[in-house]
């Protein structure tokens, strides 16, 4: 990288931590410091072991690390990893893309920028990573650390480039990258035939026990083909296990090669992806003329919206819209078809009930937790959109349609986000043959998370939507996903918040639910369960009839100026 690039990498980073350092003048931005200073002082210190849990070696831990970076990687070439690493402002593509410089020059300018976050993330792991797990020196935890995430920064970038090459140029991007297909393609078979080979020995130490499922673990890593696939990614771990400097320096050698030729890999992916563009380019040449210059981008194809119809259907079209041309979704909806195909495979061959158990329990426990934590999550609604205010207030729309239909689009996400882990979760228990929860009362629950679920849900996101509106200043506006301490300590502030103002508006539907089972008897049926979740819902959807009624009044009444504009990208 050169001169100026170094130097404008450099200030840049500067400034930026200056920018925050004045911050602290503003007391939301010292009470989120300091919240979030708590909050890692709590986790990294007060609740921080003095060594690791007994029973378990040091090769148990490293072995159970490589797996979850080998998982981590599965899923990058699976589900496709972003590329918001090379993602240029719009100051650096004015004033950059025109200058005197090759493209790998600005890849390694977008590189060295974006090693700030991972910098932050090494201070931040070596800090939460107890002594008993992670080595004794906290300069050799810090290295092991930095190897380790950069080079999974670059293999994800690696992937993407690599994917968007496929996708991007057709049988042009095939033929570039026949050879590493073909490696992939043996990798895979390798993978399935030695998985069916060891899947019994597996099972059957799951079901005596932790310990014996560890020890059949073991023996499995040490097949020729699971050894091969997990060496990488112990290499990798290693470095964080070492005792002494001597060890850490041998362990750094293969760790420190890996992110070399990961560095190289993505430069050179980065030349074959032009390449490949030209071959493209060229292929189609001769049978349109349309395209002289190479390829076009084409966006995801979405529903067409009606030229005529109710004016809130095209603000909800919009934000649904966005998020079926997010890559997001199209992960998330393989990662369901798999899940889905798993639990099926396993009920159909009749085996492997505890693994249904397991995977039924954690279905359930995500979609109750995405009930707490969803609505901060999923943002295509006002906090995306105020910030463009006046085009909103220039719609020919009241102002309780825009919230509610701001509100709708992420409620619609949400709900079906949770609705797809229950129905998994019940496939799960019916193919495993749960008893408790019985069938009954399971069937009981999916139809009340049916019903009354999207009315909780938009009465949580009324909840955020509504803090955006009242208290803009401290809630993030925008698409922009802001790190640091700061930044945790205003999310857990508007965390705090959101769940005491959502627990107390479902207080009272909560009791009347109470109230109408023990006026029919006080026990828990289906006689009892649906009167008392109907009238609970017709009280959560009056709150929220309130709750929409002032916010878009508020709406009305809020100036355009008192938001920050949002830069269009």
């Amino acid at each position: 990288m050169t001169g100026p690039l170094t130097y404008l990498a450099l200030r840049s980073t500067r400034n930026r931590l200056l920018r925050q350092a004045r911050r602290l003048r503003t007391p939301r931005y010292a009470i989120a410091l300091l919240l979030g200073l708590a909050y890692l002082w709590a986790v990294g210190v007060w609740q921080r072991p003095a060594s690791g849990p007994p029973g378990v070696s040091e090769g148990t831990v490293e072995l159970l690390g490589a797996a979850g970076l080998a998982l981590l990687i599965l899923y990058a070439w699976l589900f496709g990893a972003d590329r918001r690493a090379l993602a240029f402002t719009r100051a650096e593509v004015t004033w950059l893309f025109p200058a005197p410089l090759v493209r790998r020059q600005l890849i390694q300018y977008k590189l060295f920028r974006g090693q700030f976050v991972v910098f932050f993330n090494v201070i931040l792991w070596t800090f939460l990573l107890s002594r008993g797990w992670a080595g004794v020196d906290p300069w050799r935890r810090a290295a092991g650390i930095w190897v380790l995430l950069t080079t999974l920064s670059l293999h994800r970038l690696g992937v993407a480039l690599f994917r968007s090459s496929l996708a991007e140029h057709g049988i042009a991007g095939v033929r570039s990258r026949a050879i590493t297909l073909a490696l992939l393609g043996l990798i895979l078979g390798a993978v399935v035939v030695d998985s069916l080979a060891v899947l019994p020995a597996l099972r059957g130490g799951w079901d005596r026990g932790p310990e014996a499922f560890f020890a059949a673990m073991g023996e499995v890593a040490d097949r020729p083909v699971a050894r091969a696939i997990l060496a990488p990614c112990r290499w990798m771990i290693r470095p964080l296990f070492a005792e002494s400097w001597a060890a850490w320096a041998g362990a750094m050698v293969p760790a420190a090669g890996l992110l070399l030729l990961h560095f190289v890999w993505v430069l050179r992916s980065d030349a074959a992806f032009e390449e490949a563009a030209s071959s493209a380019a060229l292929a189609r040449r001769p049978r349109r003329q349309r395209h002289a210059y190479g390829s076009t981008y084409v966006m995801r194809r979405v529903p067409a919206l009606a030229a005529s119809g109710w004016p809130g259907g095209a603000l909800l079209w919009k934000n649904l819209a966005a998020v079926v041309r997010a890559e997001s979704l199209r992960s998330t909806l393989l990662g369901f078809s798999v899940a889905v195909a798993i639990v099926a495979g396993l009920t159909m061959a009749g085996a492997g009930r505890t693994v249904l158990e397991i995977v039924g329990w954690l279905a359930a426990s995500w979609s109750a937790f995405l009930l707490l934590l969803g609505p901060q999550w999923i943002r295509n609604d006002l906090r995306t959109d105020l910030g463009r205010l006046a085009v909103l207030r220039s719609y020919p729309l009241r102002g309780r349609t825009v919230v509610g239909v701001e509100t709708a689009g992420s409620t619609t996400v949400l709900t079906a986000i949770q609705l797809g882990l229950v129905a998994i979760a019940y496939l799960a228990f019916w193919g495993g043959r749960v008893d408790d929860p019985s069938p009954e009362l399971r069937t009981a629950v999916l139809a009340g998370v049916v019903v009354g679920l999207p009315a909780i849900n938009f009465l949580g996101m009324l909840i955020q939507n509504g803090a955006a509106l009242l208290f803009p200043a401290w809630v993030r506006i925008g698409p922009d996903r802001p790190i640091g301490i700061e930044a945790l300590g205003q999310n857990m502030l508007v965390m705090l918040g959101y769940l005491a103002i959502l627990a107390v508006l479902l207080i009272l539907p909560a009791a009347v639910a109470v109230g109408v089972v023990f006026a029919l008897g006080g026990m828990v049926t289906w006689w009892t369960v649906l009167p008392s979740g109907l009238a609970a819902l017709l009280i959560v959807t009056a709150e929220a009839h309130l709750l929409l009624t002032r916010l878009g009044k508020i709406f009305e009444a809020t100036d355009p100026s008192s938001v920050a504009p949002v830069e269009s990208s």
